[in-house]
């Protein structure tokens, strides 16, 4: 069955990956940071303990999440290309876009278990330093901890859709330094898109217009992933916009489908 062979392709994906020193890195790296949030607080000026935390460490698990996630997304792929091991694997009744879908969900189940360990500290960290703060204070509980994994969950999607971008790049790169470049290049290129909405609305001339409706439909704005300052501390917190959530969930069912259906075009036909 299809999903058999990509859930086993997904499988040994995520095996080799968990294996990977790199993995292991950046994991450290991002588990380190966020314990040491509290630490870094010191230097910043005028933030609450709680707020500094939580900018700091959802601005880490961001940066270290993209990283992990073009250069695994780009290995996986090209490993196998390159030990030429992919020949094997192809000559057997398995169809191009089952493998590639494979190694896509097993990036996925990579940056998931990603989330998860840098939400459990965060978490853990959130809950001490507001135990320390109501220690001479009669306010109640400021943190709602499952608020963090609802943010984390909403970065894991960002970071699928990004895996799917990087995916597509990769299908278009014979190189995996060049396809990683090009891939941060475009992650730059998505973080600046609601400037397109901007030039949109503020658009003179018939070109410009098209210019900026060109950027705006056709690069995906990750900036409605940062939803941080809705959620976690109860103390001066908005709500979130109705429908937001499940917004969130369409645009990036769009854009994964979307990125996956071009990686499949352009790897149906390509010489290995």
């Amino acid at each position: 069955m299809t999903l058999n062979r990509t859930l086993l392709i997904a499988k040994l994906t995520f095996a080799e990956a968990v294996r990977a020193k790199f993995f292991s890195l950046l994991l450290m790296m991002a588990l380190i940071l966020v314990s040491l949030a509290g630490f870094f607080q010191q230097f910043d000026f005028g933030a609450s303990a709680l707020k500094f935390i939580l900018d700091f460490s959802f601005g880490a698990v961001f940066l270290l999440g993209t990283i992990l996630t073009l250069v695994m997304m780009t290995q996986t792929l090209y490993q196998e290309i390159q030990n030429r091991s992919i020949m094997s694997i192809l000559a057997r009744p398995i169809h191009r876009w089952e493998y590639l879908w494979g190694k896509l969900l097993g990036v996925q189940f990579l940056l998931l278990l990603f989330c998860l360990l840098t939400g459990i500290i965060l978490t853990g960290l959130l809950t001490w330093e507001e135990k320390l703060l109501l220690l001479n204070s009669t306010e109640s509980n400021l943190v709602n901890p499952g608020e963090v994994f609802i943010f984390l969950g909403v970065q894991w999607l960002k970071f699928s859709v990004i895996a799917a971008l990087s995916l597509f790049i990769a299908c278009l790169s014979r190189s995996s330094l060049y396809a990683i470049f090009v891939s941060f290049l475009a992650i730059i290129a998505c973080q600046l898109q609601y400037l397109a909405s901007e030039m949109y609305a503020n658009a003179e001339t018939q070109l410009g217009l098209w210019f900026a409706w060109f950027l705006k439909t056709a690069v995906p704005n990750l900036q409605i992933y940062n939803i941080g300052d809705w959620l976690v501390l109860e103390s001066n917190k908005e709500e979130i916009p109705q429908g937001t959530l499940i917004n969130i969930l369409k645009y990036s069912a769009i854009w994964y489908i979307t990125f996956f259906g071009l990686s499949v075009l352009f790897f149906k036909d390509r010489e290995i």
